[in-house]
């Protein structure tokens, strides 16, 4: 996700796979951003679920097939074009973390920034009526340099129906930005798992991975996301590093995945209703299972003529990774309001057009961008 769009000639089929995933990944994650989880229960503009038997169970659904699968693959992409086609020599390693400074810092400090200033403007007068609001707003330095790490919430008023103040979040405050913050550790931790993978091969991979499952039983083993982190990124290292053959070592599990993600996402579905307890084992198996998946299925349609890479699409899905999720409750509030939905299809309808919405106004700003405004595009996103 943090490299540049090849062209046609430079790249191979995986290259044009990794590359065709790009934009569906982002749009999974808008999804998933825009449509309300469990945290959001108890705010006053979000009625109960069960009033909306429908609904809930498109939560269901989504929580099941597409929540948490976008970012590990981005991982593995991460991984594996970081150590394509080099030795990772001291010179090759700080140029490396020159060009991330450009593609992930920069970046990283500007939408947050953005997200902390769109914060003070969402507090004007003119806002109250879309704004929950229950108490007077004092920002405040704490919370400002929370907004960059682990955000505290102290710039926002309390809001008790919800959470009580200063409640500690595991995401800075423009929350996508998990995935840049997470990533940067473990660049600097590059060396290291370079070292690891020629010496012990796939070994560190597989022991990172425990590490992974591991938290089902004890969360703290992937703090604030960290071990879902290494393992992926180790991963798709490890395809570079090793010089494996994406196309043939991921193509050996075409038809069990193929099966198997299905499958699997239907069982997290039912244990959703039934046992929800048993419900994160499943997804995390379908996680791993789900990036076989989505990597053969690109390669697939490939293969088959049927889909191409939109250059276009697949350079703007950075953007809109980074910047969807300022807009895409607010625009859902605002139709809420607007439209006043009574009904199960028309509370359904509202956050699919939020989805819509959010796209649509993420490649319109992308597309301006780009046209008028491409040195400012450039160090939005970091890219050349």
């Amino acid at each position: 996700m943090d490299t540049p769009i090849l062209s046609k000639p430079e790249r191979g089929l995986h290259s044009q796979a990794l590359d065709l995933l790009r934009f569906p990944l982002a749009l999974v994650v808008v999804l998933v951003h825009t449509f309300p989880g469990e945290t959001i229960q108890g705010n006053s503009w979000i009625p109960p679920f069960d009033e909306y038997p429908f609904f809930q169970e498109l939560l269901y659904f989504i929580r099941a097939f597409l929540s948490g699968q976008s970012v590990p693959i981005y991982y593995f992409i991460s991984g594996y074009v970081f150590f394509l086609g080099i030795e990772l020599t001291r010179a090759k390693y700080l140029q490396k973390l020159k060009n991330r400074t450009k593609t992930l810092l920069i970046p990283y400090l500007i939408w947050n920034t953005v997200a902390i200033a769109l914060l003070f403007v969402t507090h004007l007068p003119v806002f109250h009526a879309f704004v929950e609001n229950t108490g007077p707003f004092h920002p405040n330095l704490s919370g400002f340099l929370s907004a960059f790490w682990n955000y505290d919430d102290s710039l926002r008023p309390a809001i008790e129906s919800v959470k009580e103040a200063n409640t500690v979040m595991k995401y800075p405050i423009d929350i996508p930005l998990w995935f840049i913050r997470d990533l940067m550790i473990v660049v600097l931790c590059a060396p290291i798992l370079y070292r690891l993978i020629r010496k012990f091969t796939f070994y560190p991979v597989v022991l990172l991975g425990g590490l992974w499952f591991g938290s089902l039983f004890y969360e703290p083993l992937n703090y604030n996301g960290f071990a879902s982190a290494f393992f992926f990124f180790s991963w798709g290292a490890y395809m570079s590093i090793r010089k494996k053959d994406m196309i043939a070592e991921f193509g050996r599990f075409l038809k069990p995945s193929m099966l198997l993600y299905p499958c699997l996402g239907l069982l997290g579905l039912l244990f959703l209703h039934i046992r929800p307890d048993w419900a994160p084992a499943v997804k995390q198996v379908n996680i791993v299972v789900g990036l076989l998946f989505a990597y053969n299925l690109a390669v697939w349609l490939l293969q088959k003529g049927w889909c191409k890479v939109n250059g276009f699409l697949a350079a703007s899905s950075f953007f809109i990774y980074v910047s969807h999720s300022l807009i895409c409750n607010k625009i859902a509030r605002i139709l809420m309001k607007i439209i006043a939905p009574a009904s199960d299809v028309g509370f359904t309808a509202v956050f699919v057009l939020a989805f819509l919405l959010t796209v649509g106004m993420c490649l319109t700003a992308y597309w301006l961008l780009k046209r008028f405004t491409p040195s400012l595009l450039r160090i939005l996103t970091g890219r050349k």
